[in-house]
């Protein structure tokens, strides 16, 4: 039987200092490790056990983490790959999504406030940069009935890495942190900002609800006002993208009609003439 993964020791960790010096109010306790299959996979674990709301997972590389739809996250060093536990208490199952809306927005804000970059939304988790992907977001639930039993928050971000460390198709779509500065980052004070902007537009969603977080989605979501095409489960959907619902659905205006997409892969984006 296999053994249990081993945290690393916190005493000289630089990932538990600077969470240490920050003014936590739920996201204050860290497991690191060195390696692990998914972060997302460890902390569902924990959980199903009964862990409380506020456990960050984080390991230095994955050698099975996932993204959306099942897909393969590519995990390689050099990456920040971590996961938060979250029991919300005012957000039903069906809102669940804008939970990783509400990541993408704290996301991006650091990437704009503390790098000097200017990052995109990709509806429904993907932070751009250039155009291309730089990080990533995967939320997956337990639910009983209606609400929400727990959450893991899954974020993965190409950071001190180039791309020739990336499997050839993806060297097309994705980019890393210091590909766009040309220079390397501090990996652990990106890991504070980042925590310190989960926790907080985290708190603002659980108490204002996503009316407070929508219109700075908006200002950033480079999929709306563009004829998009969808990947559904079974077919492929085409329209304008008008909006976000309440919900965190994607408002599609459609030949049709309006429709409302709740999970779907975006595979391409136009601009629609006239527009900025």
């Amino acid at each position: 039987m296999a053994q249990p993964p081993i945290p690393l020791e916190p005493r000289n960790d630089p990932y538990q200092q600077t969470l240490r010096n920050t003014s936590q109010i739920i996201l204050k306790r860290l497991l690191h490790f060195e390696s692990l299959p998914s972060t997302n996979f460890y902390l569902k674990q924990q959980g199903a056990l009964g862990e409380r709301e506020g456990l960050i997972v984080l390991a230095d590389t994955q050698t099975a983490g996932i993204g959306r739809l099942n897909r393969p996250w590519h995990s390689p060093l050099g990456g920040l790959y971590f996961s938060i536990l979250l029991r919300p208490m005012t957000i039903k199952a069906a809102e669940a999504p804008l939970i990783t809306l509400t990541a993408g927005v704290a996301v991006a804000n650091v990437l704009q406030s503390a790098l000097g970059l200017k990052p995109s939304l990709k509806w429904p988790n993907d932070i751009l940069v250039a155009n291309k992907k730089v990080a990533g977001i995967l939320t997956e639930g337990t639910f009983i009935g209606n609400d929400i039993e727990y959450v893991t928050v899954g974020i993965g971000i190409n950071a001190n890495m180039t791309l020739n460390e990336f499997p050839e198709p993806l060297q097309v779509t994705a980019t890393t942190l210091q590909e766009c500065l040309q220079r390397l980052i501090d990996m652990p004070r990106l890991f504070s900002y980042l925590i310190g902007q989960l926790e907080f537009w985290y708190i603002r969603l659980c108490d204002q609800g996503f009316k407070a977080i929508s219109p700075h989605y908006r200002r950033i979501c480079m999929t709306l006002g563009k004829q998009v095409a969808i990947e559904l489960e079974d077919v492929q959907v085409k329209g304008l993208a008008k909006d976000i619902g309440p919900d965190g659905s994607l408002v599609l205006e459609m030949a049709s009609g309006r429709q409302l997409i709740r999970s779907g892969d975006v595979i391409s984006a136009t601009h629609i003439e006239g527009d900025k």
